[in-house]
């Protein structure tokens, strides 16, 4: 500290004091601590002695030190009165000194500023990333929204609060609606300065808001304007912005009968272009014969004119869900119970719906299809639907097992007849293999008796030819052959030769007796 800078320090501490304070004991204790609050606890004038002078000043640095806090930077919670001090502002803290005028002034470190009888506050941060946005919204009521990466310090004299906020991420198949207030003295959210006031204070004129939110609302020099915004972005709105939101018919999420449509169930600021569905169950549909159904239904549509869709309609959804009632209510009053369990197939047509068709076609959607998921009756009507339904499914079973009896018989006889033709084949080629055999055995055997005879013939003719020749041979040799074949006869036989004389008187008689 210079010296003219010191022995004013001094003169201002004295006259606060009341005391006699040394330079000496003072600059000990500016060079030390820079925090001079202690002084309350006792003086040190010019006749005390050194060492008296040490042990007050040290008991009064020992109760008087600032409390050290286990973090980097302070923040808001970190406010204290100074009589006379110092204070190290780190980079990446910002401090507000009120003097004792009132005055302030905020100190962005790094820096060491050197105060007396004021009013230190550190203020808090705050930043945004690339995904964020900063709210800030001033004490005279301006408001601004400051898209990141960014950061600001909350500023207790001129600002009410900032607060963080995540950008509106929108996917390839997500559109959303946003509303801005644009007038020639205020735009994107920033003021002009009043007349006569400072720069960045806000104009005392009240601004009127257009009441409509069409495409273009006019009000004297201001106006609303409608934008649709697309996907893939990622949106920040301004000041002078406000998202449009949703509040259409959600489901319960209920998967059972009790499943129904809640007003304002569904409460969303995107709106997905892609194809979607929706489940309903039409309930307390009468038929002719007074039974009460309940229909279940899948609904498939698609937006197609978004700007179609918010000027016709606040509540798709709603308007779905009430005009496929009234096809199904209409379609089960010019039924039967029964008429309406055979004709229930009609209901995954679109013609079965013409007022969901028509009604999703004024509001800019189109109906891609409609599925039938079933019914379901009252208890005792569903009690005895369900027995002649068991009965009339046991008969059936019943004659289809008895069919697939019949069926499994005729396959046995059938089986059985084309088995015995195929015996039949295999009989009749084996006797036709059998009479093929004989008759080659027979042929076999003309043949080789055919041959024997004629051999036998050929040796009985040439033995009879060399018999001629011998008799022939013995005849020339003067053989009596007759004599010689009798003999020849008679071998092995007994002959009585009677001869007798030449007369006939002397002839004898031969009797032969029995």
């Amino acid at each position: 500290m210079a010296p003219s800078a010191t022995k004013a320090f001094l003169s201002t501490f004295r006259m606060a004091v009341g005391k006699s304070v040394t330079s000496s004991a003072l600059l000990f204790l500016l060079d030390h601590r820079g925090d001079l609050g202690f002084v309350k606890l006792g003086h040190c004038d010019e006749s005390c002695s050194k060492e008296e002078g040490r042990e007050r000043f040290k008991m009064g640095n020992n109760l008087c030190r600032s409390r050290r806090v286990n973090r980097l930077f302070r923040d808001a919670s970190y406010h204290k009165a100074v009589v006379l001090g110092k204070r190290r502002v780190k980079d990446g803290e910002c401090a507000a000194i009120w003097n004792r005028r009132g005055e302030v002034r905020n100190v962005v470190g790094p820096k060491l500023v050197y105060i007396s009888f004021s009013d230190v506050r550190f203020l808090d941060k705050f930043t945004a990333n690339q995904t964020e946005y900063l709210v800030v919204c001033f004490l005279d009521g301006r408001k601004e929204h400051v898209r990141g990466p960014s950061s600001i310090f909350l500023d207790p004299v001129i600002h009410k609060s900032v607060e963080v906020k995540p950008a509106i991420s929108l996917n390839a198949n997500e559109v959303m609606v946003v509303y801005r207030e644009v007038d020639n003295c205020r735009d994107k959210g920033f003021f002009a300065p009043a007349e006569g006031g400072c720069e960045g204070q806000a104009s005392s004129k009240t601004i009127a808001v257009a009441e409509s939110v069409d495409s273009v609302v006019p009000h004297g020099e201001q106006a609303v304007t409608r934008h649709i915004i697309k996907g893939p972005s990622m949106f920040t709105p301004q000041a002078n912005e406000w998202v449009h939101e949703f509040s259409w018919h959600g489901s319960n999420n209920r998967m059972d009968d009790a499943r129904t449509m809640i007003k304002d169930g569904l409460k969303l600021t995107k709106i997905r272009t892609l194809p979607d569905q929706l489940y309903y169950n039409v309930t307390s549909c009468r038929t002719i014969d007074d039974a009460q159904l309940c229909v279940k239904l899948m609904v498939f549509f698609q937006l197609e004119d978004l700007e179609r869709m918010l000027d016709q309609t606040h509540d798709p959804i709603g308007d779905f869900v009430n005009a496929v009632s009234a096809d199904v209510i209409s379609f089960t009053a010019g039924n039967t119970f029964e008429s309406f369990v055979k004709r229930s197939g009609e209901l995954n047509d679109l013609r079965a719906f013409p007022m969901l068709v028509e009604r999703a076609a004024a509001i800019g959607y189109k109906i891609d299809k409609v599925v039938f998921r079933g019914y379901k009756a009252s208890e005792q009507l569903q009690a005895m639907h369900d027995s002649a339904i068991k009965t009339r499914t046991k008969l059936n079973l019943e004659a289809k097992t008895a069919e697939q009896q019949q069926s499994i018989e005729d396959l046995k006889l059938q089986a059985r007849l084309s088995r015995a033709d195929k015996e039949r084949e295999m009989e009749s080629a084996n006797q036709k293999h059998l009479r093929e055999l004989k008759s080659l055995a027979h042929a076999e055997d003309l043949r080789q008796a055919n041959e024997e005879s004629a051999a036998a013939q050929e040796r009985q003719r040439q033995e009879d030819t060399q018999r001629v020749a011998f008799y022939k041979d013995m005849a020339a040799q003067g053989v009596d052959l007759t004599q010689y074949l009798c003999a020849k006869e008679r071998r092995g036989e007994k002959v009585i030769s009677i001869e007798a004389g030449a007369t006939a008187a002397g002839i004898p008689h031969l009797h032969l007796n029995e």
